[in-house]
């Protein structure tokens, strides 16, 4: 770091330049002013990163100095040294941020003290520039991949390349990469108090530095569903697939030391950027088939080898049980299943996974939320107990049931339903919900949730928050200063080119326009 000691006493800067260990202190150079003309030539010149300075000094004082630093460059460390005690230039000191305010005459070992503490504040402020930037640039590389995925950029190279322009990243449509597309039930990460927002967040971390090296959430893009937690994680250029695999199978190890999850884990082809949303739209289908089987790594278009189970259970025979109520044709059934299966654990957590998986359908289907069934404290007992032995299995299953049966007879009539999901909505717009929040408080899914809404409604969910998040941008553009981007970002929108958009759509002028016209 560069030190300028500005001062028309030369003896004072000639003792500070030859008894400061420089070395110990890290600092690189030191420069030299006699007054404040002569300081602001050197401050142009050199940029130094801290600053001691006289006041009273010909021509141009030190206040001049620490004005002209303070509009030039704030973040420069700035310290006096002079002979004057007034109030008045204390004031000013605390005013323009001063770091310390020394007078003469001064001891050395103050002024040690004094460039110590500039070095330390001059440091935080890097780091913290850093850390500025780089949660800047996470948001937008992250909201590149998940309009990518989305296939909101488009699915042609042409518009691909347009959006990428007009974000300022640094790769073109045709700039090669690969997928790194992982699933994992959230069930037991849940249930060992992760909260799920805080668990979302961990995955798109945890992707990041196990495939990419990379320390934040730049490069994947998260979603979930009421059980499964689905990371897409992009990897630029041709990565071979045994060093891709490795890194996967580290990933694997990662969730399971760290979070509980055993995610399922998929690997692309190479593909050009704009290929993103059908090759991501690929992988949804593919995994569908593969997220029962925690802790494997796939790839692409491979054959997997995956061992069969013995008289595999019928989904649509559960179903049929379930829908007739008949509890001790249900019960008969899954025994003769577990008379054939193996009584270790894998053999027996298989079967659990194949269950759970009928009861989450069959909700789905239904239009209910299962989190009522897999968060609830009984269930949640048999299910720790399940794997432990065929008996246990069985209790688990006849639980599931009841609990099934129950819940169907408290399932609430749908004008309820929308009663919830308004209600929400209107009181929690301006945060960044979607159709999944919204459902998790109706108790219902969101593909159900999304129809009952459309009906009733005669809009979906999405045009509703669009409607009441420009009804209060317009109220804010008319009764307050705020500038339209932090207006936007004030009713939901951290994108203030699609707000625009938005408003316009609804209203037939831009935000800027409406407010001029009013």
């Amino acid at each position: 770091m560069k030190l300028l000691v500005c001062d028309d006493d030369i003896s004072t800067i000639d003792v500070i330049q030859s008894q400061l260990d420089c070395k110990e202190l890290g600092i690189s150079k030191i420069l030299r002013a006699y007054n404040g003309i002569m300081a602001r030539e050197v401050i142009d010149k050199e940029n130094p990163e801290l600053i001691l300075c006289d006041i009273g000094m010909p021509l141009s004082n030190g206040i001049d100095v620490l004005k002209y630093v303070y509009e030039k460059n704030p973040d420069i460390e700035f310290s006096f040294l002079t002979c004057y005690e007034t109030f008045e230039y204390a004031q000013i000191a605390i005013k323009y941020g001063v770091t310390s305010y020394l007078t003469k005459p001064f001891d050395l070992e103050e002024v040690k003290v004094c460039i110590q503490k500039m070095i330390a504040n001059v440091k935080k402020k890097k780091n913290e520039t850093v850390i500025r930037e780089q949660s800047q640039y996470d948001m937008l590389m992250s909201s590149v991949f998940r309009q990518a995925s989305d296939g909101l950029l488009g699915n042609n190279r042409e518009m691909v390349d347009a959006g990428l322009r007009f974000n300022g990243v640094d790769f073109t449509a045709d700039s090669k990469w690969r997928i790194v597309f992982s699933c994992a039930d959230m069930t037991d990460a849940i249930r060992k108090t992760w909260s799920k927002d805080l668990l979302l967040f961990t995955a798109s971390r945890i992707h990041d530095e196990a495939i990419l090296g990379y320390i934040g959430s730049a490069y994947t893009v998260v979603n979930s569903d009421e059980r499964f937690v689905w990371s897409t994680c992009f990897v630029r250029g041709e990565t071979d697939d045994e060093t891709l695999k490795t890194k996967c199978e580290q990933l694997v190890e990662f969730g399971g030391k760290y979070m509980s999850l055993e995610p399922v884990v998929l690997i692309s082809e190479p593909f050009e950027f704009y290929k993103a949303s059908d090759v991501v739209a690929n992988l949804y289908d593919q995994m569908r088939k593969l997220r029962y089987y925690g802790g494997k790594v796939f790839f692409e278009n491979e054959e997997p080898n995956l061992e069969q189970q013995s008289n595999a259970m019928n989904e649509n025979q559960i179903l049929w049980y379930l829908k007739k109520h008949d509890e001790e044709g249900y019960k008969e059934y899954l025994r003769s299943l577990l008379d054939s299966q193996k009584s270790n654990a894998d053999s027996l957590d298989h079967f659990r996974k194949e269950l759970v998986n009928v009861f989450v359908t069959y909700f789905r289907d239904n239009g209910m939320s299962s989190n009522n069934i897999f968060m609830d404290e009984k269930i949640i007992k048999l299910d720790e107990k399940a794997v432990t032995s065929k008996t246990a299995m069985m209790d688990y299953a006849i639980g599931l049931f009841e609990m099934q049966q129950n819940k169907l007879r408290e399932l609430t009539d749908s004008e309820d339903i929308i009663a919830r999901a308004k209600r929400f909505i209107d009181e929690n717009y301006h945060e960044n919900i979607d159709r999944n929040d919204v459902a998790a408080v109706a108790f219902v899914t969101p593909n159900y949730l999304s129809k009952l809404f459309k009906n009733s409604m005669n809009m979906n969910l999405r045009e509703y928050i669009n409607q009441l998040r420009v009804e209060e941008a317009k109220r804010l553009l008319l009764s307050t200063s705020m500038s339209v981007s932090e207006i936007a970002s004030y009713v939901g929108y951290f994108n203030i080119s699609y707000f625009s958009t938005i408003f316009h759509k609804i209203v037939g002028v831009s935000p800027f326009d409406w407010r001029n016209e009013r």
